[in-house]
C-alpha cells in the first residue's frame, strides 16, 4: 500500500518522536561523560542526518551531522541543540519558534519538558532564574558547567574578533565575539546549543567557534556598547579644533604613519623617505587625529590595523566623519589574511590594505598609486 503525503508526514513525525525519546534518554549518561552514550548519540545523529536528507529537511541533516562528528566533549551540547531541532520538527513548528530552553532547566535540575511554555529565550532565562532563586550570572555559570564551558567575561571584547562576524548576525543572534586566533573564535552567547549559529559563525569566519555563556540581557547591553560605542565613545573626549583649510599647505608629498610599534614606524618611515615622501608619525589612532588637526595637510594616512586606544578601523570611522579629513586616503597595514576582514576594511572606508611583512617596492607602488588615484 502506498502512503499518501499526509500519511508520510505523520509517519515521519512519529519516527522523529522516537528519535527524540532516544536522545532525551541519553542525557544522564552524556552528562556523566560516558563514552558509550557519546557513541549512541552520534549513531542517532547519523540516522537523523540520513533521514533528514531523505525527507527533505536539510537543516535537520546539517544539525544531526554536527552531532555525528562531535568529539566526546561536545556531544552533550550539540545533542541538546539537536533535541530542540527534532522536538519542533516533530510538532510541526517552524524553526523560528524554537526557544532553546530545555537545557536551561537541565542546568538547574528541572524537567526539560517544562520548556514548552516559554515564548523566547530571554523569558526562559528570567523564569528559570526566578523559579530557582538564582541570579542570572549564577545561572550562566550553571549552564556553562553543564556543557563544560566557561562563563563569559564581557568586559573587554577584542576588536579583531568583532570585525570577523557581520554586525547583523551579532545583533540578530545576540552574540558577542570576544577573541580569536588563526583557528578559533570565542563567542559569548545565551544559547550555546544553537547549532545554526555555530555553523554560520564557522562559515563566515573560517574559524571554529568556542562558546562561552552569558545572560541575554547582559549580552544585549555588551553588544550595544561594542558595536555602537566603538564608533562614538572615542570622540566623546574633548578634542582640539581643526585648523582652517586655508592654513594648510598642499601636502601632496606628506604621509602620516600610524603604528604603536616604534620599529614598524621606523621601517615604514625609511621606505617612504627613500621614495621621496615627507613623513609624520603617530603611536595610535587617537594621536593621529590630534596630529591631523594640528599639522599641515597630508596626502595619505598609512595605519596599522591593531592598535590600543583607537585602532586603524576606528581611525577611518573618525576621519570619514570629519569634513576636513573625510577624503584623505587611508591604507591599512594588517597581519591578517582573512578575506572577510579585508572586505570589511574596504566597506568601512579604507582605500587599500597591504599585508605584513611589508615588501618595500610593492608598498611604495601602492602608496603612489593611491595618492595618484585619489588626487585625480
Amino acid at each position: 500500500m502506498t502512503l499518501d503525503r499526509d500519511d508520510l508526514k505523520r509517519w515521519y513525525r512519529e519516527a522523529m518522536l522516537r528519535r527524540l525519546d532516544e536522545l532525551r534518554g541519553l542525557r544522564h549518561d552524556l552528562r556523566a561523560g560516558r563514552a558509550d552514550a557519546c557513541d549512541a548519540a552520534r549513531a542517532v545523529g547519523q540516522a537523523l542526518r540520513g533521514s533528514g536528507a531523505t525527507f527533505g529537511y536539510p537543516d535537520l541533516s546539517a544539525a544531526a551531522g554536527q552531532v555525528e562528528a562531535a568529539p566526546d566533549s561536545e556531544v552533550l551540547r550539540r545533542t541538546e541543540g539537536l533535541i530542540e531541532r527534532v522536538r519542533h520538527l516533530a510538532s510541526g513548528q517552524e524553526p523560528g519558534d524554537r526557544v532553546g530552553a530545555e537545557w536551561l532547566l537541565l542546568a538547574v535540575g528541572g524537567a526539560g519538558e517544562e520548556a514548552e511554555g516559554f515564548q523566547n529565550l530571554g523569558a526562559a532565562w528570567a523564569t528559570v532564574s526566578e523559579r530557582h532563586t538564582l541570579g542570572q550570572d549564577e545561572l550562566a555559570h550553571r549552564v556553562a558547567d553543564l556543557f563544560g564551558l566557561r562563563a563569559a567575561d564581557l568586559a573587554k571584547p577584542n576588536r579583531a574578533a568583532l570585525r570577523l562576524v557581520p554586525e547583523a548576525l551579532v545583533r540578530f543572534e545576540n552574540v558577542l565575539p570576544l577573541s580569536e586566533d588563526s583557528e578559533t573564535i570565542t563567542v559569548a552567547t545565551a544559547d550555546p546549543t544553537s547549532l545554526d549559529m555555530e555553523m554560520q559563525i564557522a562559515r563566515l569566519t573560517g574559524r571554529s567557534p568556542r562558546f562561552v555563556v552569558a545572560p541575554p540581557d547582559a549580552l544585549r547591553a555588551a553588544v550595544a556598547v561594542a558595536l555602537d560605542g566603538a564608533r562614538h565613545s572615542s570622540v566623546s573626549r574633548s578634542r582640539p579644533e581643526a585648523r582652517p583649510t586655508s592654513d594648510r599647505r598642499d601636502g601632496t608629498d606628506r604621509v602620516l604613519v600610524v603604528d604603536d610599534e616604534p620599529t614598524a614606524r621606523l621601517f615604514t618611515r625609511s621606505v617612504l623617505e627613500k621614495g621621496g615622501y615627507q613623513v609624520e608619525e603617530a603611536g595610535d589612532g587617537w594621536e593621529a587625529l590630534e596630529l591631523l588637526r594640528a599639522t599641515d595637510a597630508v596626502a595619505l594616512v598609512v595605519a596599522d590595523l591593531n592598535m590600543p586606544r583607537l585602532d586603524g578601523l576606528e581611525l577611518i570611522w573618525e576621519m570619514r566623519a570629519m569634513d576636513l579629513w573625510a577624503y584623505v586616503p587611508v591604507i591599512v597595514v594588517t597581519g591578517e589574511t582573512d578575506e572577510i576582514l579585508e572586505t570589511k576594511l574596504i566597506e568601512e572606508g579604507a582605500d587599500d590594505y597591504i599585508r605584513k611583512p611589508l615588501d618595500p617596492r610593492l608598498f611604495l607602488a601602492r602608496v603612489t598609486a593611491t595618492i595618484r588615484r585619489v588626487g585625480g
